[in-house]
């Protein structure tokens, strides 16, 4: 129970945070502002992430975890690929705010982390015993860091190419290595 209480309030300060980044800049926003926006206390903040640094990357990781980790082990590859797309679209302004912001933040590693996991279980699942682990290994930190790479430039660009261009690049990409 007190798990999920917690889980909550990172998500309603995660929300609140997101929310400011609408119409502020991301140096410009204080603990203060996006305690008082959620209408928590200041401490609240603290006892959940030392500084707004931490707090963005466990957005990067909890809202990543929750369009590609938790569905991979029962939803075909190919159906997440469109999640991922529709979740960067929706929170294109979000990530085209913290994306420029280089002091601590390191969404490229986080990003490919989790690719490199997804691209590893459809590389594995796809051709179980074709790849030695070192092929593996190469190709999921190929493909995890190009995926990155593309979705930024994707974002960056104001997403012009829609989602299902997007989509039928990135699912024939993938599927010219497991063939």
């Amino acid at each position: 129970m007190v798990q999920n209480s917690s889980l909550i309030t990172k998500k309603v300060i995660a929300y609140s945070f997101k929310d400011l980044l609408k119409v502020k800049e991301f140096q410009k926003i204080s603990i203060k502002d996006i305690m008082t926006h959620a209408d928590y206390r200041r401490q609240t903040f603290y006892d959940h992430f030392a500084d707004k640094f931490e707090l963005l990357e466990w957005i990067y990781n909890q809202e990543i975890t929750e369009i590609i980790e938790h569905f991979i082990n029962y939803e075909h590859w190919t159906k997440i690929i469109p999640r991922i797309l529709a979740y960067f679209e929706k929170n294109k302004l979000f990530y085209q705010k913290t994306l420029v912001i280089t002091e601590q933040n390191n969404f490229d590693l986080l990003f490919s982390k989790h690719l490199e996991h997804f691209i590893r279980t459809i590389l594995m699942e796809a051709s179980p015993g074709k790849l030695s682990e070192q092929e593996l290994k190469q190709n999921t930190k190929f493909y995890a860091y190009g995926f990155t790479g593309i979705i930024k430039e994707w974002l960056f660009n104001d997403c012009q190419t829609s989602t299902d261009e997007m989509e039928v690049f990135l699912i024939s990409v993938i599927e010219t290595t497991i063939k």
